[in-house]
């Protein structure tokens, strides 16, 4: 496990290098407006109407997921280096549509290589850390850009230097990949498209209201991702040396969060910590829109980790409860795609156009309002999926 508990750390460690000021980078230095930085968040998200879904399609067709990481690190590391030398908005809008072609469908993958795994695990009787106890690398690997790139923003580089300590990171992931186990396929897996058994379980009775609670919730993850940068360097006029630092004490805490998740699953289940996530995230935008001081944004970093649990690990986990070996890959590429990438598409765009209109406090007016219908259906309409030993003890108790 030492080698994924690494490609987690390391992935994530790109996406924290971005992250934090890219929509800063963006106004600052691209001199795109509050539309602009919808259209090109987006745009970046486009790619997860497919790629993923393609990538874990070939992971479950006994393509070697280690050598497709290599080559989406590889393509994302060179996209990144271009954007760095970029001054034009159209080349870059253009090189965030391939940037998300290579990277959008890593963490699917990621995890569908983990989910392998541990499956391969289960039947040989062995037992290996939980899920959230190995993605919590991912959290630390997310913190780290943060704290290398203080000393050179508080010299006064340029928003852009995350790019540099991005690519760092993307070759740094690459060369990690090949130091991965290779995943063997089962015998005996049904020779049938896994993508759309895969888009099937997704929709069934079961997840069928869990798909459409997250899409709003992941609609209104878009608005805060895309404009908290922002946010908090023209409305509440935090330095940018601590713009990073600040979003990373959200991340500190939700290292703890996650440690304690199996912990939380065995009081609450996996939909109760989806409900207190979802309502964090629906306060975070509340107190955010209503109260635009630093200290309220330092407060509400609390939230951060509920929320992550909620959005990015338990469904997840509710997601390969539903799968077989023949989509293990597919079913959580393939969520990306419909649910995920959709919602990011759409959200992150007309979360521009709300920007854009009513400003950066309206944004989050209208955040609030999508993190309430998530929590609403969440709450009320998704039952519970039950851990396939249930299922497997007890086959009437799944429905």
């Amino acid at each position: 496990m030492t080698p994924l508990r690494r490609q987690y750390f390391l992935s994530y460690a790109v996406i924290g290098s971005v992250m934090p000021l890219m929509t800063v980078f963006l106004r600052e230095q691209g001199g795109f407006d509050f539309w602009q930085i919808g259209l090109a968040m987006s745009l970046m998200s486009v790619p997860m109407l497919c790629s993923p879904a393609l990538i874990t399609l070939l992971a479950d067709r006994n393509s070697d997921s280690r050598r497709i990481l290599a080559v989406a690190y590889s393509c994302s590391a060179l996209v990144l280096s271009a954007l760095y030398f970029s001054d034009s908005i159209v080349l870059t809008l253009t090189l965030f549509v391939f940037h998300g072609l290579s990277f959008v469908a890593m963490l699917p993958l990621q995890d569908g290589y983990y989910f392998s795994l541990s499956e391969e695990a289960r039947k040989r009787g062995e037992v290996i850390p939980t899920y959230p106890l190995v993605r919590v690398w991912g959290t630390v690997g997310f913190i780290l850009p943060s704290l290398i790139l203080y000393y050179p923003l508080s010299k006064g580089a340029p928003a852009n230097s995350i790019l540099p300590c991005a690519v760092g990171f993307c070759l740094l992931s690459l060369a990690n990949s090949f130091t991965l186990s290779k995943i063997q396929k089962p015998a005996g897996v049904s020779g049938k498209l896994p993508t759309l058994a895969a888009l099937k379980a997704i929709f069934q009775p079961k997840a069928r209201w869990l798909s459409v609670g997250l899409f709003f919730g992941f609609m209104a993850a878009s608005t805060y991702y895309a404009f908290i940068g922002n946010y908090l360097d023209e409305v509440v006029g935090i330095p940018k040396k601590h713009i990073g630092l600040m979003i990373n004490l959200g991340v500190v805490l939700e290292i703890g969060f996650t440690l304690m998740m199996p912990w939380m699953q065995r009081v609450m289940h996996l939909k109760g910590i989806m409900v207190i996530g979802l309502f964090a995230m629906l306060m975070r935008m509340i107190l955010l829109a209503a109260f635009p001081s630093p200290w309220i944004a330092l407060v509400v970093q609390l939230c951060h980790g509920m929320e992550v649990l909620a959005l990015f690990i338990g469904p997840v986990m509710f997601l390969d409860r539903l799968a077989t070996d023949g989509f293990r890959n597919s079913i959580q590429g393939v969520f990306t795609m419909a649910i995920g990438g959709v919602a990011r598409v759409v959200g992150a765009m007309v979360a521009g156009l709300v920007v854009s209109r009513f400003g950066l406090e309206g944004g989050f007016v209208y955040g609030a309002a999508l993190a309430t219908m998530a929590f609403l259906v969440i709450t009320f309409l998704f039952a519970r999926i039950p851990p396939r030993s249930e299922i497997e003890v007890s086959p009437e108790g799944a429905s």
